[in-house]
């Protein structure tokens, strides 16, 4: 059994292979899932993410604590006839990868084609990873950099080596302006209204995975096609969603779209303002580490 750190994940998974894996794994039929669980510990909190598709099985496993390192783990894929352990690998890597990956098909299925201008509300390792993500799938030109701080909006603009050699990359302190936005912040609170965002505008939001913390204000859940990763999976953690049904801006449907059903084309994005509501789940997860078999 190996065991692959973060270089040899990311040597092993390119972006392009883990939008394909998600696109085909979403596309098949697989068996239900078993849920995401967490479990308190003394300093910290356990989560858990087992899945199971076609002749691979495997379980996220992801410590959530209080040292220098907060967010740690590890991704232990299985053969699934005999369940024999195949690989051991970093799961935060992983993560990153699996997430700016979903979030990649999310816009090559719902953006204009022709969307150039991107927005990116966060400058922690997922909002690099949305930059690269976004400039795969569409011809992006240009990124406005909205931080919690001017100083590192300025910084992680001025590091972003991820697309075409023309890109230009600023700091801003809006997004009005943008084709496509991406939400990759730690907030509690929303850091996007509907009255920041272009008629058209495409929004990825992937920072907020508690019923409690929301990116996105209800009003843009209100006025956007909205699609999930996962049905069951959002409507235990997504915020976003969960509030805006409850104080009556948004049906309860509107955690009923996911990711799979616009992929299959069982569903069709009626035009306008999209919102996809990444919480993660186990599955997608599975479906890009089969690429480390």
């Amino acid at each position: 059994m190996r065991y692959l750190d973060e270089a040899a994940v990311r040597a092993a998974i390119s972006l392009p292979a883990a939008v394909s894996a998600l696109r085909d794994g979403l596309a098949a039929d697989t068996p239900s899932q078993p849920v995401r669980t967490s479990t308190a510990w003394t300093c910290g909190e356990l989560l858990v993410m087992p899945a199971e598709a076609g002749d691979v099985a495997g379980v996220k496993l992801v410590t959530v604590g209080q040292g220098p390192v907060r967010v740690q783990g590890v991704y232990v894929l299985f053969d699934a006839a005999t369940l024999t352990p195949l690989v051991v690998a970093d799961a935060i890597s992983l993560t990153l990868v699996r997430t700016a990956a979903l979030s990649a098909l999310a816009t090559d299925l719902l953006a204009p084609p022709t969307a150039s201008r991107l927005a990116v509300v966060g400058t922690g390792p997922q909002a690099r990873e949305h930059v690269r993500a976004m400039c795969a799938v569409r011809p992006v030109s240009s990124v406005t950099v909205v931080g919690r701080t001017p100083a590192k909006a300025a910084t992680f603009a001025a590091s972003l080596d991820a697309g075409p050699g023309d890109l230009r990359a600023v700091p801003g302190d809006t997004v009005a302006d943008a084709d496509i936005v991406c939400c990759c912040t730690t907030s509690a609170t929303p850091v996007v209204c509907v009255a920041d965002l272009a008629p058209q505008a495409h929004v990825n939001a992937i920072g907020a995975h508690r019923p409690d913390a929301r990116e996105v204000a209800a009003d843009v859940v209100a006025s956007s096609f909205v699609v999930v990763d996962d049905a069951s999976a959002a409507r235990r953690e997504a915020g976003d969603l969960i509030t805006a049904v409850a104080v009556g801006a948004a049906p309860e449907s509107v955690f009923d779209v996911d990711l799979a059903s616009v992929v299959r084309g069982s569903v069709v994005p009626p035009g306008g303002r999209t919102l996809f509501k990444s919480v993660g789940f186990g599955l997608a997860d599975l479906l890009v580490a089969r690429l480390l078999a």
